[in-house]
């Protein structure tokens, strides 16, 4: 009975004392880890079509289908089905798909939550950081960032 007690005392204290721990979303930003694993983000002109985030994603979240000269045609990716393991990311040889710490996405039925190529590549970096600034081979082939050559070296 007397724990029973001390722990109402503990609820109260911390309780009354005036400190919030609520985040007021979507007005203020909250602070998410550098190692936050969120949306996908997917370059069409890095991508080799090798599929190996395909292959290696653990519940079939990555969908794609080659034309007949090995070209995606369309790569998918069911958003409301991926448990973010980040195996898909590390599997990649070019870097050409990156998780990054985008978490606003909304969808009204599981259809929504399907993403393609176009709008995987418009996935925004969360307050503008690129999680691989600093990893090789450099950013630049992004789609909308550069239209010079790509060198997967």
């Amino acid at each position: 009975m007397i724990g029973i007690l001390q722990s109402m005392a503990t609820t109260m204290k911390h309780a009354l004392d005036g400190q919030t721990f609520t985040i007021e979303y979507p007005e203020s930003v909250p602070h998410v880890s550098p190692r936050f694993r969120g949306v996908h983000k997917f370059s069409q002109e890095r991508c080799i079509w090798c599929r190996q985030c395909e292959i290696v994603c653990p519940n079939d979240t990555i969908e794609i289908k080659l034309d007949d000269k090995r070209q995606g045609e369309e790569y998918n990716l069911h958003i409301g089905q991926c448990i973010y393991c980040r195996l898909c990311e590390e599997v990649c040889p070019v870097d050409a798909i990156v998780l990054t710490q985008q978490f606003e996405f909304t969808g009204d039925t599981k259809a929504d939550l399907v993403y393609n190529k176009e709008q995987l590549k418009n996935v925004p970096w969360y307050k503008g950081l690129d999680p691989l600034a600093s990893r090789e081979p450099t950013r630049s082939a992004w789609v909308g960032e550069t239209d010079g050559e790509i060198d997967y070296q």
